[in-house]
């Protein structure tokens, strides 16, 4: 698929975000992901309720989770990709199309992707917002 494909088909702009899953996961993973994301320096940070909190422990987030609101922001080279810690079979984030406005972009995107996948060992979908059925793009490790 070229750039101007890629653009219309995945990142075009309709007002709504692209949801990125990572598929059969398990609470496990998201060590996985701190681990790869701390180890190539990429700035992120995790939240409860917005508010920035240092805690890392995946048990302990999720059981926080059932009182207040988790998420993560990975900020990668300009892109920024939100997740939400949720109990079960995927992870999800999420990304507005309006960031990836170039060439470069794309490609940066979809190395992060490729790496994250083959650090997992997951496969990684792109659909539209809030849907796992259409996948617009689809990543393998």
């Amino acid at each position: 698929m070229n750039y101007d494909e890629v653009m219309s088909e995945v990142f075009f702009n309709d007002g709504t975000l692209r949801d990125i899953y990572v598929l059969d996961t398990e609470t496990q993973e998201w060590a996985l992901i701190f681990d790869y994301l701390e180890s190539n320096e990429i700035n992120y940070r995790v939240t409860i309720d917005g508010l920035i909190t240092r805690i890392r422990d995946i048990a302990e987030l999720l059981k926080i989770k059932k009182e207040a609101s988790i998420g993560i922001t990975i900020e990668y080279s300009e892109i920024d990709i939100c997740g939400h810690f949720y109990e079960g079979s995927v992870i999800e984030f999420d990304i507005s199309p309006i960031q990836i406005d170039s060439e470069k972009k794309v490609d940066i995107l979809m190395n992060f992707l490729k790496n994250l996948s083959r650090k997992l060992n997951k496969t990684i979908i792109i659909t539209p917002e809030m849907t796992m059925e259409e996948v617009l793009a689809q990543v393998e490790p």
